[in-house]
């Protein structure tokens, strides 16, 4: 536990009720990414404060931008644009990238922190 760590942070990480918070972050970071990409940040920031460690912060995070990744496929395919998103080569590798290495690595970042 960091320095900076508040202590009903703490009190609450030891709780059995961080599963409501990580499904609120969760939730959260669905809507907030599907309104603007900063969103994965967002995601990743509130996932870090309710994991309970930084291995589990990296984890939750590499799952949500591999949600956030399967979603964004799926409405593709909804509007029938995969293919020629698909073939967009340089671009489609910042999607890629930035979905998985951007909410990780807030996460721990954040949940280094406190």
């Amino acid at each position: 536990m960091s320095y900076l760590t508040p202590e009903p942070l703490a009190r609450f990480r030891e709780t059995g009720r961080t599963s409501e918070a990580i499904v609120a972050g969760f939730l959260v970071g669905l809507v907030a990414t599907y309104l603007h990409p900063a969103g994965l940040v967002l995601a990743g920031a509130l996932l870090g404060v309710t994991a309970v460690s930084v291995r589990e912060a990296f984890v939750l995070g590499v799952e949500f931008g591999v949600a956030v990744l399967v979603a964004w496929a799926l409405l593709l395919v909804w509007h029938g644009v995969l293919g020629p998103v698909g073939t967009a080569v340089p671009l489609i590798y910042i999607a890629l990238v930035s979905g998985v290495a951007l909410p990780p690595l807030a996460a721990v970042a954040v949940r280094g922190l406190v």
